[in-house]
């Protein structure tokens, strides 16, 4: 029951797309060998100059857009940040030190500055009111010592007095005392 199978003759359909590969390689190559690789040029005859060749300089401008770059790039950091309100110095300038490049400013700044001028302002008024308390304290304690002296001088001449007319029996010794003791609390009040 075995039937003997013969064999396909012929292209495969597996093998096509290496042979249309290989033909069109085949044809590419034969392009490159013998093709016209000739590149050419039409211009117009008015538009060409004919003259004799001399010997001298070229000039021929051609214009093209690029980006030149700097020698050296500095960066800069600022210590305070802050809008820029106008540019002093164009880009690539050569600069010395302390040229002034942008104009920056910075609200923030202004108002730390406004603020730390009113505290100053408040604490100087603080100072001057210490000031004027500690003047006008002086002024009293001036004033007791000189009501404190005048009181003493006017105890001592009442004990004198006193003094006097009990030696001459005509004040009580109560009155004699009380003179006493007022004269002895005035000078123990002085010296504190």
């Amino acid at each position: 029951m075995d039937r003997i199978i013969e064999k396909k003759t012929g292209i495969k359909k597996k093998h096509i797309p290496m042979i249309a590969g290989g033909a069109f390689l085949a044809v590419m190559l034969l392009w490159l060998i013998f093709g016209n690789h000739v590149k050419r040029l039409n211009v117009e005859n008015n538009r060409v100059t004919i003259s004799t060749v001399t010997q001298g300089e070229f000039n021929d401008y051609i214009r093209v857009n690029g980006q030149v770059l700097p020698v050296s790039t500095i960066q800069i950091s600022a210590i305070e940040g802050g809008m820029v309100e106008e540019k002093l110095v164009e880009e690539g300038a050569n600069l010395k030190q302390g040229d002034v490049i942008v104009r920056l400013s910075n609200p923030m700044l202004s108002l730390n500055i406004l603020d730390s001028e009113a505290q100053l302002a408040e604490k100087e008024n603080f100072l001057r009111n210490t000031q004027i308390a500690m003047e006008q304290e002086l002024l009293n304690l001036r004033k007791e010592r000189l009501q404190l002296e005048l009181d003493v001088k006017r105890k001592l001449r009442n004990f004198e007095q006193q003094s006097f007319l009990f030696e001459e029996n005509l004040v009580s010794r109560e009155e004699y005392l009380r003179a006493k003791e007022d004269y002895e609390f005035a000078l123990d009040s002085r010296q504190l």
